[in-house]
């Protein structure tokens, strides 16, 4: 792993309204997504003690175009971004 990347977002009211099946299927087509861009998603889950309601956390040996490139169509808006560097 060359580089991790935290995303944090509010997810939408669609969103909200799934099931934890439904919402299971929605990460799972992400993470597919996020593959095709070389990307690996590691896990998503929701995050405490912060505004914002979701939070995914990616590796990638690609930079910062690629991760930033991405189209995935997330459920979630307002996103920002932490960027770790791994030496």
């Amino acid at each position: 792993m060359k580089f991790g990347y935290i995303t944090y977002g509010k997810w939408t009211p669609a969103f909200q309204s799934l099931t934890p099946e439904e919402r299971k299927k929605e990460f799972d087509r992400i993470k597919k997504e996020a593959e095709k861009h070389g990307v690996k998603m590691l896990f998503w889950g929701h995050p405490f003690g912060v505004s914002e309601s979701i939070v995914v956390v990616y590796e990638s040996e690609k930079g910062l175009d690629t991760y930033f490139g991405m189209v995935l169509q997330a459920p979630w808006t307002d996103s920002r971004t932490n960027i770790v560097v791994i030496p």
